[in-house]
Formats: C-alpha cells, sequence, structure tokens
C-alpha cells in the first residue's frame, strides 16, 4: 500500500488516504529515510509511510564538507535538534544515522549495502539541495532502488502553483487568495507508535563536527534562550497559543517580544510542520484578526517559497530585471559597524546585537536594519543576505532572499525605493519607553525616552552623565540618517533618467 495526499478521499485521522500500488500487501520494504529539514516524528510524511511498509534506517548526511558555508547558528541549532532527535527515534526503535559527505555517493552505496528497496525523502525546494537530488537519481538510475520524494514541507507545496497560469505569482495577495482556496490542508500525522530499525553501527556524530562553537562561545546566550528539538518546538506552541497569540495583529510590530511566535527556527528545521500550526491557530478560538494575521505570515512563507522554486536564483540576482542595478558603495568600516551593532542608531544597533546573541531579529526591526543598510548606506542587499543566513537561527534560504529582495525594492510584491524606514521615528512608535534598545544596547541605559533613539540630539552633558563618551557612535553615528536618505534617493532618481 502507498499512502498518497489526496483532496478527493481523505482519511479521518491523518488527511492521507490509502491508494494501492502493490497486491501483495504482506511484503515488506525496507527504507532508507533521508531525514533534511524535517527533523521531527509528528506529522512526518517520509517517516510514516516508511514504519507503514517495513524495516528503516533514517539518515541524516552533513553535507557541508568545508566547514566554510554561512548558517553557522542553524548549524549550532540543528546539532542539538540532532542530538533530540536521536534520542527520540532510539525510543521507537530505529536509531538516527549519521554521514558526512556527498549525499549522492553516500545513499546509493548504503542502499546496496542495506540491500535497501528505496530511498525517501521530502522534495527540496532550495536550487542546490534541488541539484543534489537530481544527482541522487541519476546515481540511482541504473540501481535496483527506488527513490520516493513526498511534497515538500509547506501548506502547499510549491511545486503545485500556480495551477492554470502561464506565469507564477509576483503579488502576495492574489498567491495568498489562490493558496487559501486549496485550504484547510490535510491533518497532522500522528508519529509511529514504534519502528523495526535496520541494525546499523554508526561512525559519524554531530559531536564531530564542529557545529558547537568553543572558542569563541558565541552560543552561549542561545543555549539559555532557546530549545531546539521537536518538544520545544511543540512546547512553544502551546505557550503561544495560550498567552501570546491574543493582540497578535498589533502587538507582533513591538519587538519587546511579547507578542513573537518564535515559531520560525523550529519551522525552519522542520522541526514542526506548518500543518500541525495551522491547524493550532485555526482551532484556536482567537479573534479573526489575531488569527487571521499569523495564518498570512505562514502565507508569506509559502510565498518566498513559491518564489524561489520557480526563480532559483533568488538569492544573488534581481528578481525584477527591468530595474536599473543601483551603484551599491563598497564601504567595509560602515558594513562592518553594521554588523556589529555599532552604527550609532540605536534601534538598528539593538537589533544587530541581538541577532549576534540570540540568532533572532523580531519583524519589524529585521525590516528596519535591513532598510538602514541598503538604502542608508548603500550595502549591496547580497552581503545583508549572507550576513543573516550566517547568524540566524532560523535562517530560511527562501524568506531571507526574498525578504532581502523586497527591503531592497528588486523582488516581488517589493517596498518601493523611495520607502526608507526612519529608524528613529520606528524606535519611538513601536518602542516608545526605550526597554529593547536598553536591552541590547546597555551604554544608553541612562537616557530617558525622549532621547534614546536619537542620543546625538540631547544636550551635550546628558550623554556625558549617562556615560556616553565623545568617540562614542551615538554622539556621531556612521551616517546622518536625512542626508544618507537623500543620497540614495538621488542615486535612485540618476538611475531612471
Amino acid at each position: 500500500m502507498m499512502w498518497t495526499e489526496t483532496p478527493e478521499s481523505r482519511d479521518n485521522q491523518s488527511g492521507i488516504s490509502l491508494t494501492t500500488t502493490d497486491t501483495n500487501e504482506e511484503t515488506s520494504i525496507s527504507s532508507i529515510v533521508w531525514f533534511r529539514n524535517n527533523l521531527r516524528l509528528c506529522d512526518n510524511l517520509p517517516l510514516r509511510d516508511s514504519a507503514r511498509r517495513g524495516p528503516l534506517l533514517p539518515v541524516f548526511i552533513n553535507e557541508d564538507l568545508s566547514g566554510t558555508e554561512p548558517e553557522g547558528a542553524r548549524r549550532w541549532w540543528r546539532a542539538r535538534s540532532l542530538g533530540r532527535l536521536d534520542k527520540s527515534l532510539s525510543r521507537l526503535g530505529a536509531p538516527l544515522a549519521f554521514f558526512r559527505g556527498d549525499p549522492a555517493v553516500i545513499l546509493p552505496d548504503l542502499a546496496m549495502q542495506l540491500k535497501a528497496d528505496r530511498i525517501v525523502a521530502m522534495d527540496a525546494v532550495d536550487p542546490e539541495d534541488r541539484r543534489i537530488q537530481a544527482r541522487l537519481a541519476e546515481a540511482l538510475a541504473n540501481r535496483p532502488v527506488e527513490i520516493h520524494r513526498f511534497p515538500a514541507d509547506y501548506l502547499i507545496p510549491p511545486a503545485d502553483l500556480p495551477a492554470g497560469r502561464t506565469s507564477p505569482w509576483k503579488v502576495f495577495t492574489p498567491f495568498w487568495r489562490a493558496a487559501q482556496s486549496r485550504l484547510p490542508p490535510p491533518y497532522p500525522l500522528p508519529t509511529p507508535d514504534r519502528l523495526d530499525g535496520i541494525p546499523f553501527q554508526c561512525t559519524e556524530s554531530p559531536d564531530d563536527w564542529g557545529w558547537e562553537p568553543k572558542r569563541p562561545d558565541w552560543a552561549a546566550e542561545m543555549r539559555a534562550f532557546w530549545t531546539p528539538g521537536e518538544e520545544g518546538a511543540l512546547n512553544l506552541l502551546k505557550d503561544f497559543l495560550e498567552n501570546r497569540l491574543e493582540n497578535y495583529a498589533v502587538g507582533r510590530d513591538v519587538p519587546d517580544g511579547k507578542t513573537s511566535s518564535f515559531l520560525s527556527p523550529h519551522l525552519a528545521n522542520g522541526e514542526i510542520s506548518p500543518r500541525t500550526v495551522w491547524w493550532a491557530i485555526e482551532n484556536s478560538g482567537a479573534v479573526g484578526a489575531d488569527r487571521e494575521k499569523f495564518l498570512s505570515e505562514l502565507g508569506w512563507r509559502e510565498f518566498s517559497a513559491h518564489l524561489l522554486w520557480h526563480h532559483p536564483d533568488l538569492s544573488t540576482e534581481p528578481l525584477r530585471k527591468d530595474l536599473p542595478e543601483m551603484p551599491w558603495r563598497e564601504d567595509g568600516s560602515s558594513l562592518l559597524a553594521w554588523q556589529k551593532g555599532q552604527t550609532g542608531i540605536p534601534l538598528v544597533d539593538a537589533g544587530m546585537r541581538q541577532l549576534r546573541r540570540l540568532g533572532f531579529l523580531p519583524n519589524r526591526v529585521r525590516m528596519v536594519a535591513a532598510s538602514f543598510l541598503v538604502k542608508n548606506l548603500l550595502v549591496d542587499w547580497r552581503k545583508g543576505r549572507e550576513w543573516f543566513s550566517d547568524n540566524l537561527v532560523d535562517h530560511d534560504p527562501a524568506s531571507n532572499a526574498a525578504s532581502w529582495q523586497w527591503i531592497a525594492g528588486y523582488g516581488a510584491d517589493a517596498s518601493p525605493w523611495f520607502r526608507i524606514f526612519n529608524p528613529v521615528l520606528q524606535g519611538e512608535k513601536f518602542d516608545p519607553d526605550g526597554r529593547y534598545v536598553k536591552a541590547f544596547v546597555p551604554e544608553l541605559a541612562g537616557l530617558s525616552p525622549r532621547y534614546v533613539h536619537r542620543p546625538w540630539t540631547a544636550p551635550s552633558t546628558l550623554p556625558e552623565k549617562a556615560g556616553i563618551g565623545e568617540q562614542s557612535p551615538y554622539r556621531n553615528p556612521v551616517v546622518d540618517l536625512g542626508l544618507s536618505r537623500k543620497r540614495a534617493l538621488d542615486a535612485w532618481s540618476s538611475l531612471r533618467g
């Protein structure tokens, strides 16, 4: 029997229908379950399907042989998540086997060694992952091993949209309207009761990969703040539903963390499925505005995946090919000040320091910090995208690329170039007492709310009393906000002729 998603006939428990593909239901089929961005047991289609068919070996492969790729914060997260996933799989009877190398080489050889009938995984969206899957299929072409890919881990698999269109969507609202016509999604699949594990002696471990930083140990605060893994994701979802979903539609812009769901890293690493989150929010009883706003944020995740699926060069090439490329400035000192949170602009610096300490940024602060880099500093958006990819625990290639293109004015449904966030006004509106800024920029703790977002305007005696010396960037920021805004608009105007 083969489990496939069909809208016509759904199992009441799982949302998955049975379609017969093998007349001999007693035949046992052995599987290699390739875990990638689905580090969980609940609502894991490849795992659930394989568990029903016969013995299996769960596998995770470290594909970064150089150790120099971005995503340092996400690798730290994964090291912890994989340890917890291994324990959960072991309790069910099938420990996780770890490998390091090229999946297109490792998996075919492993399948032949184990005499496995098939390799199963979730479909990839990231272009490099899709290339790896294509090479794997090619390597298996002349071997007696089936490769089966289940739909990508989204409410609507990106490959399924657009349907009946000649081109993909480039505006969110019609995309989400079309996607919602395909909702609700099937119910999440339950965790298998037990697994028939294939015995295998594993010699690799995430402990050998250097994903846990030591000197310097930049993840100390992350360990205290986050709980990677499926159990942490489910507990966080429960806490969000009970304590922070109320007033989400309005409060999500306040950066103090009281309304953020903090689910994004768990979704990015596949520790919880979007179907699980969708149904939890839908059944929460929250007022319509809060519920719909959160679900639309899931929609933006879907939209970003849709864009990357149809535009594989989204991370490096502007989506809007009709727009001229800005004359980006090569300004290493300003870029470094932005990365370290030393620009002298309080809200920007607070966000960039939070990013380094916790691997996370609230959505409003992400937009402000990105706008400042691209428009006030005129630094290429791709450099910001790469920095975020290395420092975000919730780094998602699709969402990161789509968001940077949006803020730079080159992406889908993009913010126009002349929309330049004013970090002072944004801070005064969404952090009026300066609590968020002072939490991450303690040198401003002595300033009153009147000056905390614009310390360079304070009477000279106040910064001195607050311990802000003459050489502090908060006395003399890297750029004047008004002049740098004019510079950006003039540069854009010159390109348009």
